[in-house]
């Protein structure tokens, strides 16, 4: 179970946190007073503030030499949205990023709950053994312990939940609040789900971890 932790669980929440507020909240903020000031309409200023998010993802994919599901996902969601937001003229559009992408990834979550192995389980393999046969195949047999069965499917679970959840206030949030104040509050809100979400999931693990080897003293 220390794998599943260590895999999920992988990127540090201090520091994604930072860096999403950084990115996706303070330079997209910035951009559209700036643009707005300068005489911007509302939706080309969101449209040039979705670059830094955008920009973020697509490097990620150059440097880090590996294509990421979720963040298809997520830059599909913001090409999409300003697309729908420049020919509608409809700001709000616009302001929605992640919502999209994790009302989708929550519901497969969700969903996956049916089947013998959880979407989270695919998400942790991809993570822990990095494309390696070998690795694929020890976290493939893993899923052989009812303990790990049940770890994953707990782990999937709360992440659906959350996930679906953040999507439905997104929307809200972007659809319901003033544009500067929304386009600050739709990302941040995800930001802080990851986080949250990363948070829980190494906590879990680690007090499974705990409760195998208080167990295994006992006996």
């Amino acid at each position: 179970m220390t794998e599943t932790g260590n895999s999920v669980g992988a990127v540090s929440p201090l520091r994604f946190l930072g860096r999403g507020l950084f990115i996706d909240v303070a330079l997209p903020w910035l951009t559209l007073r700036v643009l707005e000031g300068y005489g911007a309409s509302t939706v080309w200023a969101l449209a040039a503030a979705a670059l830094f998010p955008g920009a973020s993802i697509f490097f990620s994919w150059i440097y880090g030499r590996r294509v990421e599901a979720i963040g298809i996902a997520v830059f599909a969601t913001i090409l999409l949205g300003i697309a729908m937001a420049l020919i509608s003229d409809e700001v709000r559009f616009g302001l929605l990023r992640a919502a999209p992408a994790f009302g989708l990834f929550g519901l497969a979550c969700l969903a996956s709950l049916l089947t013998p192995r959880p979407l989270m389980f695919f998400v942790a393999r991809h993570f822990q053994t990095g494309g390696d046969p070998a690795k694929a195949a020890e976290w493939n047999a893993r899923m052989q312990g009812a303990g790990f069965r049940n770890a994953m499917r707990v782990i999937t679970g709360v992440w659906g939940l959350v996930c679906a959840l953040e999507a439905l206030l997104g929307f809200a949030i972007a659809f319901l609040l003033p544009v500067h104040a929304a386009i600050v509050a739709e990302p941040a809100i995800g930001i802080a789900s990851v986080a949250g979400l990363l948070i829980w999931t190494a906590a879990y693990a680690r007090a499974r971890q705990g409760r195998r080897q208080t167990s295994a003293a006992a006996s």
